[in-house]
Parts: structure tokens; C-alpha cells; sequence
């Protein structure tokens, strides 16, 4: 901010010196100066610091603005006397506040020339009578031009002409009241002629400040450049992510309906047995149904007959006439004989067959189980991208025995064993096949014991030594387990991951070539997402295991 002696001041009318210098030495501003300070500082309230405001004057002959007094007051008149925050001088709450006129004018006045000064208001040097607008400095003259005067000012190089945007004391030193001139390498600031001449700027790499400007002009479009190419990367980012999260909604689309499709054939193929199932336990009751009918039926005809025959047995019991009934030629006993055995027989009958039911589900259910196989060989991953890993034995460490399918590895520690020709002397052990494309999976289990590595590896990885560690090289990638401690290892590079809390004894890998991804999943009551990797593959990849104590078992 302009102090008084900042003002733009001009000769009077009558002065017949019109010498351009003479109008420079008016021009140039002067820093703060003791009076400048000591006048700002009499025009300020001394409770808050800052220009009067509404001034108002004690008894005691002090001056405060009109608020902050009317708030000391409200503070300490309970007694009804207050004092003076500066002099401490008492005085009565009922006293009026005079307000101090003069002092407000000048208040008003100082306030009107700095804001006048502050906003750049500032008129041309050489327009006398009529004062034009300036809309240009002359860094070079030390001047404020008009329009009029510009047309007619030099042009050339050291004249150099800037736009009147900022409050003139940003470009005065605010040690020496100088123009400032140049630009300070060293010190990476503006300095006037005095600041590089006798100053502390003395000695120091100085730059015009045209030069300065032009040179930092040119940092600034590099710098601006480089930050148009990072726009460029993020909005290719972000178009790859708009566009990875439509494939990702698209492939979620796909596998619910994959999903959908596998269950509504599985929903299809049980309502079809249960129907098939009810159909022949129907058949079965409505069989034997008709023969319990059937038996009832003869019965029926049975009890019709017998009831004749007791009819004539209980009639020749109510005979008195002897000669009657021995002249019955009629034989019962037979008969009596022959129900006995029909009540023989109906005693073994048997109603619907539940073996036969039952072998007929066994069969139902076997043949449900052959569906649902072919429909996860259909529609699941896992079982479409299945790899049928099988262990090199002449890549396996004397420390692991591999079995006789080369499906699994045991620890073994065998004393004075030295390692064999070629093969790897830590406890390593790698697939007899490479996958150099495609997709793959394959699934192993462990023993809860000692620690366990799985990833995959380059066949050029060392052999011996630090780097022969599967995770210790760049030619490697394995997840490692241990204790609960489950971890990921590249380049030597070490990364703990969750677990989920479970004990990590099923591990699926996923490679897929291509995308240059390896990704980890942990088979427990749910299935966990461990860690992908996500790279560019150089080489074929072998399925790489690393086991000390315990064993590994490969999942046909």
C-alpha cells in the first residue's frame, strides 16, 4: 500500500522546466518512510489495531473508534465507571461520546488517497492540465503513459512498456525506492540498481528482467507441456477405466446369466426326476392298489358264500329232528380248512415296493450327477481352463520326494545326500510342462505344517544361490504361507496380505498369458481373492512349488 509520499505528484502550470527527467523525479516513489509510519500509527484505534472508525473522543482527550469503546464500556460499566483502555483514566458510563469531526475528516481522506493509490488509479506523468488515465509504465523513464502519450513514446528495446494491472509499489524496492530493474539469479528475486550495484545483491548473476521473463516464459511452457501430456495420460486413464468398467459390467451381465442358465438347467433337470419319481411311486401305488381291490373283491364273494354256509350250519344246528340233519350231505369241514390258508397267504401280501422305488432314485440321482458334470465342464471357468499340471522330477530338490503320479511332493530331509547335476538345491520343484499362452488353472492342497510356496517361474531361473528362491528374482512370482502369515513375493520384493482368518490349506492359481496377469484364490468355507500380479510375460511360464516340512498335493 502507497504511503503519502507515494503520491503521484506534478509540477504547477506556470513551470516552464518541461525537461522529461524532471517529471521522473517527481514520479519516483518513495518507501515508507518514520512520519509515514508514525501518521498511520496516530489514525489507528488502539483496541483494534486497525483505522478509525466513527472516531469518538474521551474525556481524557484519547480516540477509539465508536464500536469498539461502546463494547469496552458495556465490559466494565456495571459500577458505573469505566476506565480508559489506553490511559487507564476513569471516567463515568453516563457520559456521552463526543465524536471527534476532525479527526474522522482525516480519517476519510487517508482512507480515500490510499484505496485511490491502491487500486491503480494512477494518471499519465506528462498530461498536465487534463489528467488522462495512464494505460502503460515505462519501466526504463520511470513514467505512467496515457494513449496519447504512448503513441509519441520510443520504442525501442530498453524502453520497456508494461500494463498498469498491479498497485505501483510492487514494482518499487521496498529498500532503496528504486524501479525495479532485474532479476536476481542467485537469490531468484526482483532488485532495483542500487540492490545490484552496492546492495546485497552485489556480485550476484543478474538478468534483464525481459530476459528473466522470457526465460521463465519458456520454463513455464515446458512445465506446462509436460502437464498437457499428464491431462493427456489421465484422460487416457480415465477413458480405459470407463471402458474396463463396462467390460467388467458386461462380463458380470454374462457370467449371471452363465449362472442363471446353469441353475435354471439344473431347477429343469430336478422337476423332471421329481416328476419321473412321482410318476413311478404313483404307478407303484395304483399296482398295488388294483390288488388290494382285486383281494378285496374275493373277499367280498368269499364272505357271501361262507355267509350262505352258516346260514345252512347254524339252520341244521336249530334241527330237533335227528334224521334231518344226519341226511345233510353237505361237508363243511374242507372249507374251513381252505380259509385257514387263504388267511395263510393274506398275511404275506405286501403293498408298494420301497426298494424298487429307492434303486429307481439311485438311478434318477446317478444320472443328475452326469448333467451336472457336463454343465460345469460347459459353463465353468475352472473346470474349461483346467490344466493338468505334472511335476519334473529331474527339476525337483533332493529335499522333495515326488509320487508316482507326479501329482504330489513330500518333504524329505536325507543326511550326507548331495544335491544332483543340475538340479535346483533349494527345496524347489517345477512343472514338466511350460504355458507360453491361453488361460490356466489349477488347484493344490496342503498340510497345515511348515512353510508353503506356489506361483509360477521362467525354466532360465537360477538354479543356486540367493537368487534360486521362487519371489527372489525378477523370473518369478509365488504366494507363500506360514505360521498364518501369508505373503506375496517378486523381485524380493515382500507384500503381506489378508488371509481372511482360516488356515490356508487350498490355494487356486490363475495365469492367464496374454493379459500377463497370475492371480492367487484361497478355498475355504467361502472363496478369497489373495492377490494378482499383473505384468508383461517374456518367457513360457512353469508352475512353480516350494515346500519345507509337510506336503503338497496337486488337484487332478
Amino acid at each position: 500500500m502507497l504511503n503519502t509520499g507515494a503520491i503521484i505528484t506534478r509540477p504547477p502550470n506556470n513551470n516552464t522546466d518541461n525537461n522529461p527527467r524532471t517529471l521522473i523525479t517527481v514520479f519516483r516513489l518513495k518507501p515508507p518512510t518514520m512520519s509515514y509510519l508514525f501518521l498511520k500509527m496516530e489514525m489507528t484505534c488502539y483496541v483494534c489495531s486497525t483505522i478509525y472508525t466513527d472516531p469518538v473522543i474521551l474525556p481524557c482527550g484519547h480516540n477509539f473508534c465508536s464500536d469498539c469503546i461502546k463494547f469496552h464500556i458495556s465490559t466494565e460499566g456495571g459500577s458505573g465507571i469505566y476506565c480508559c483502555p489506553e490511559c487507564k483514566q476513569a471516567s463515568k458510563t453516563k457520559a456521552p461520546l463526543t465524536v471527534n469531526t476532525k479527526l474522522q475528516s482525516i480519517v476519510q481522506n487517508w482512507k480515500s488517497v490510499e484505496n485511490h493509490n491502491c487500486l491503480g488509479e494512477a494518471s499519465c506523468t506528462y498530461c498536465l492540465e487534463y489528467p488522462s488515465p495512464a494505460v502503460k509504465i515505462c519501466l526504463h523513464c520511470e513514467c505512467l503513459l496515457c494513449n496519447k502519450h504512448l503513441q509519441v513514446h520510443s520504442k525501442s528495446m530498453e524502453h520497456s512498456l508494461v500494463d498498469v494491472t498491479c498497485p505501483l509499489q510492487n514494482r518499487i524496492c521496498s529498500v532503496h525506492g528504486e524501479t525495479l530493474k532485474f532479476y536476481c539469479t542467485a537469490d531468484k528475486t526482483l532488485i532495483c540498481m542500487p540492490c545490484f550495484v552496492t546492495g546485497d545483491h552485489r556480485g550476484h548473476l543478474v538478468e534483464l528482467l525481459e530476459t528473466a521473463s522470457r526465460n521463465r516464459k519458456e520454463e513455464l511452457e515446458e512445465i506446462a507441456g509436460r502437464m498437457h501430456t499428464e491431462i493427456d495420460r489421465l484422460k487416457k486413464r480415465g477413458n480405459y477405466l470407463q471402458g474396463a468398467m463396462r467390460r467388467n459390467k458386461v462380463k458380470a451381465k454374462e457370467m449371471k446369466d452363465k449362472v442363471q442358465t446353469l441353475c435354471r438347467g439344473l431347477l429343469i433337470f430336478l422337476r423332471e426326476g421329481e416328476t419321473k419319481m412321482g410318476t413311478y411311486i404313483e404307478c407303484q401305488e395304483e399296482a398295488a392298489f388294483r390288488e388290494i381291490v382285486e383281494e378285496i373283491a374275493s373277499l367280498s364273494k368269499k364272505n357271501d358264500m361262507l355267509s350262505q354256509e352258516l346260514k345252512q350250519v347254524e339252520d341244521l344246528c336249530d334241527q330237533n329232528d335227528p334224521l334231518v340233519v344226519l341226511q345233510d350231505k353237505t361237508r363243511h369241514n374242507p372249507r374251513i380248512k381252505r380259509l385257514k390258508t387263504e388267511q395263510r397267504a393274506e398275511q404275506t401280501f405286501q403293498s408298494v415296493d420301497l426298494l424298487l422305488v429307492s434303486l429307481q432314485f439311485k438311478k434318477t440321482f446317478e444320472s443328475f450327477a452326469k448333467f451336472v458334470s457336463a454343465l460345469w465342464s460347459t459353463h465353468c471357468l475352472h473346470l474349461k481352463y483346467r490344466a493338468d499340471v505334472l511335476l519334473n522330477s529331474a527339476t525337483a530338490s533332493n529335499y522333495l520326494r515326488v509320487s508316482s503320479n507326479r501329482k504330489a511332493i513330500r518333504y524329505t530331509v536325507t543326511k550326507g545326500k548331495q544335491p544332483s547335476p543340475g538340479r535346483i538345491k533349494c527345496s524347489h520343484v517345477l512343472s514338466e510342462s511350460a504355458f507360453s499362452s491361453g488361460r490356466h488353472y489349477w488347484e493344490v492342497k496342503s498340510d497345515e505344517s511348515g512353510m508353503k510356496s506356489i506361483g509360477v517361474a521362467y525354466p532360465s531361473m537360477e538354479k543356486d544361490g540367493p537368487d534360486s528362491f521362487i519371489g527372489y528374482n525378477q523370473k518369478s512370482w509365488c504366494l507363500t504361507w506360514s505360521h498364518g502369515n501369508v505373503m506375496v513375493y517378486h523381485n524380493s520384493k515382500c507384500r503381506q496380505i489378508s488371509s481372511g482368518g482360516s488356515t490356508m490349506t487350498a490355494v487356486v492359481v490363475y495365469l492367464d498369458y496374454e493379459a500377463g496377469q497370475i492371480s492367487f484364490y484361497k478355498i475355504c468355507s467361502s472363496v478369497v481373492h489373495l492377490y494378482t500380479y499383473t505384468t508383461t510375460f517374456t518367457e513360457p511360464l512353469h508352475a512353480a512349488f516350494y515346500l519345507v516340512d509337510g506336503w503338497i498335493k496337486i488337484n487332478p
